[in-house]
């Protein structure tokens, strides 16, 4: 039998109309909502930047960031961008900010590719430049390899199938101080609090405090991966899921991509990126003072590391003052040395400052600042790994336009 179509006024469909009324941040939030942590409509005092929705400010972002403030060659360094030693994501407009647009639609990626292009036209093209359409790259890389990997990204192995040695926990005390940003760890600690304030930390705090939720603390991942859903003001469901079971996810294999686990979770710190990393990238440790201001008055390494406080043996070195220059041959530890040299001082001298300074970045720096230092010739300097080479030729790499 045909269909017989009904026209006119009078045979249309009436939906009712939805709820003008946008929901309340308490109502939208529920149990989560803390009304201490809410600073309502104003910015958060500790807060680099607060996002308005709608392709409006989306588009005035874009302005504002390429072509009023030149951010983007001058300081720009990307998610991704953790491994370079002159460059550090933790300091202010290092991130594009675009990624909750992005996330929602009101950001075309294709858009805001075309302007860069047309900012490396009229302006300036550099690494900054081409980090941010790799950034990009990789957004459309996580979209399609959750396509190919179907909904393992949300099952508890992933789409290898991973699983660790031991039983995954969900103790609740534990994962409270972890997005609490309360379990003594400040490099975790600084991007949870932030998370938890802002609705947004960067992709390195994002990634870091992942491994130490699974490697140091064995919680069950998707405890964090619904954690960061409820919370990520940028939330998409690729971008957070499939980045714990390709990232985070494999930790949990012994000797793994990340080589750090080798052990259950609970004996030692095996994330060892969270000191690394917090050297590196918050030398003066600025950016873990300002979301954990308990640690204000601290020395920027033991800010960092606050289980150093009072150490005999540091208590010792710090009454002797600086040691005298060696004679002959002498070690530094690697990953000090790598910081002072992000700081652009030469290794000669960055490696004779560290052996004076008993191996303290900071005190280093300030000797080599004040020109106490000589010139550091004649001395043959052994650093712990024998890459300094490859060191080096990174370095150069990343001063390059």
């Amino acid at each position: 039998e045909a269909p017989r179509l009904a026209a006119g006024p009078d045979a249309a469909v009436r939906w009712p109309r939805a709820d003008a009324q946008l929901p309340t941040v308490p109502q939208a939030m529920g149990s989560t909502y803390d009304p201490a942590a809410d600073p309502g409509v104003d910015k958060d005092p500790r807060a680099e930047f607060q996002w308005r929705g709608g392709e409006t400010a989306a588009l005035a972002r874009v302005q504002q960031y390429l072509w009023e403030e030149d951010s983007l060659s001058l300081d720009y360094v990307g998610a991704t961008m953790t491994m370079d030693p002159a460059k550090s994501c933790m300091r202010d407009k290092a991130m594009s900010k675009f990624s909750p647009w992005l996330a929602h639609g009101c950001l075309s990626p294709r858009l805001l590719y075309e302007e860069v292009k047309r900012y490396e036209r009229e302006r300036r093209k550099n690494k900054s430049t081409y980090w941010i359409t790799h950034e990009l790259l990789w957004r459309d890389f996580v979209r399609f390899g959750s396509i190919f990997a179907g909904t393992s990204i949300f099952k508890i192995g992933g789409p290898a199938n991973v699983h660790p040695s031991w039983t995954w926990s969900i103790d609740k005390a534990l994962f409270g101080a972890w997005k609490d940003g309360l379990t003594g760890f400040p490099f975790v600690d600084c991007f949870m609090r932030e998370l938890k304030a802002t609705g947004y930390c960067n992709h390195m705090g994002r990634e870091c405090s992942g491994w130490f939720l699974i490697g140091d603390l064995g919680l069950d991942w998707r405890m964090g991966a619904e954690w960061f859903e409820s919370v990520l003001i940028d939330y998409e469901p690729t971008a957070n899921w499939y980045n714990w079971t390709y990232r985070c996810l494999p930790a949990v294999s012994r000797g793994g991509p990340h080589g750090f686990l080798v052990e259950a979770p609970g004996h030692r710190l095996q994330g060892l990126e969270i000191l690394k990393w917090g050297t590196q990238h918050d030398p003066d440790a600025q950016y873990i003072k300002r979301w954990i201001p308990e640690l204000a008055p601290l020395p920027p390494t033991v800010a960092r590391e606050p289980w150093r406080l009072g150490l005999q043996d540091e208590s010792n070195q710090r009454q002797g003052g600086l040691r005298e220059p060696p004679r002959g041959r002498f070690d530094v530890n690697r990953q000090a040395l790598q910081t002072v040299l992000s700081m652009g001082f030469g290794e000669s001298d960055a490696a004779m400052a560290l052996y004076r300074a008993w191996g303290d970045p900071e005190a280093a720096v300030a000797l080599l600042l004040s020109e106490a230092e000589g010139d550091g010739d004649g001395h043959v300097v052994d650093v712990e790994d024998d890459d300094e080479k490859a060191m080096a030729r990174a370095i150069e790499l990343s001063l390059r336009d």
